[in-house]
């Protein structure tokens, strides 16, 4: 009997050991690896059946070799930086940009986050749909939730960042 106990312990010593050691090798592969790739976008945001004045703004993306999003987004209008989060998967993308404390331009209220889902072309831009998440349900009428009129396309052009005209983050604003 005291065979088999010992056997058991040394069964789960070894056991246990084997889980530590590989424990470190998995959690290095959900860090972000590597230099990420840096993009940086003029955008608009329009709705999905045309827009005379669509809103525009800067966004500039961190994307890691493993699919992770990182980044920051400000419109045209209001210099603060906003953080963006998500992910790549080929050529596709999705991100949300916010929470936010300032309007974002498309009626998502405050806190409000924008909710992207796009595909990125050859050159780097891309286009997809963007859709506001409100921080409680909207009341239309007798219907709660988003409305058919609320669609948005997001579109975004690579551009050269300049320090002079779009400092990022932390940076004092003229």
């Amino acid at each position: 009997m005291s065979r088999s106990v010992g056997l058991r312990v040394l069964a789960g010593c070894a056991l246990a050991a084997l889980l530590c050691a590989a424990r470190p090798a998995a959690g290095l592969a959900q860090t972000p690896s590597a230099e990420p790739a840096e993009y940086h976008f003029s955008t608009s945001i329009a709705t999905a059946y045309g827009s005379q004045y669509p809103i525009t703004g800067h966004l500039d993306l961190q994307i890691y070799p493993n699919g992770i999003l990182r980044g920051y987004y400000h419109n045209a209008y209001q210099k603060e930086y906003i953080q963006v989060n998500g992910g790549r998967d080929g050529g596709y993308l999705w991100f949300d940009i916010g929470p936010s404390n300032i309007d974002l331009g498309i009626a998502a209220g405050t806190p409000g986050r924008i909710h992207v889902i796009a595909t990125m072309n050859a050159d780097n831009s891309f286009r997809g749909q963007a859709y506001p998440e409100y921080p409680e349900p909207v009341v239309i009428g007798d219907i709660q939730g988003r409305s058919p009129s609320e669609q948005y396309v997001f579109a975004a052009k690579p551009i050269e960042k300049s320090a002079e005209d779009y400092p990022g983050p932390g940076a004092p604003v003229h």
